[in-house]
């Protein structure tokens, strides 16, 4: 007696959804998620009223309480500043600086970081604060 063999299909597993869905996850993430512009300096910026969004293309330069300066997340000192800012303003088009200082930070070292910052190039200096609520 002869028996007859099934012909048996071969399983495959089609991921090419699961690929799409994976993408797609992707892109919402990544399209939800807001990205703060921070530095390592902890910072209590005064209140004003008159405060408003700061435009895209400017160089951020943030002081604490302690005297601690950072130019986007680096620190730097007060020696450095100039020639930090004098290096990252060449690459700009639009040479504004914005000042994040702290509202308990001296007198004398904003105007400091002001000085310095002028003497870079800058050619608009903000002073950062928030609104009040």
């Amino acid at each position: 007696m002869q028996f007859r063999r099934e012909d048996r299909s071969e399983v495959t597993i089609n991921i090419a959804p699961l690929v799409d869905v994976v993408f797609l996850l992707v892109i919402f993430f990544a399209v939800s998620t807001t990205f703060l512009e921070r530095s390592g300096i902890e910072l209590t910026l005064p209140s004003s009223s008159s405060s408003v969004e700061k435009p895209p293309e400017q160089l951020t330069v943030w002081l604490s309480k302690d005297g601690t300066i950072a130019v986007g997340s680096d620190e730097v000192t007060i020696e450095q500043l100039q020639a930090r800012l004098e290096a990252d303003l060449a690459a700009m088009s639009d040479k504004r600086v914005v000042l994040r200082a702290d509202e308990a930070t001296e007198h004398g070292r904003v105007v400091q970081v002001m000085d310095r910052a002028r003497a870079a190039g800058a050619v608009a200096l903000t002073v950062a604060a928030k609104s009040p609520e």
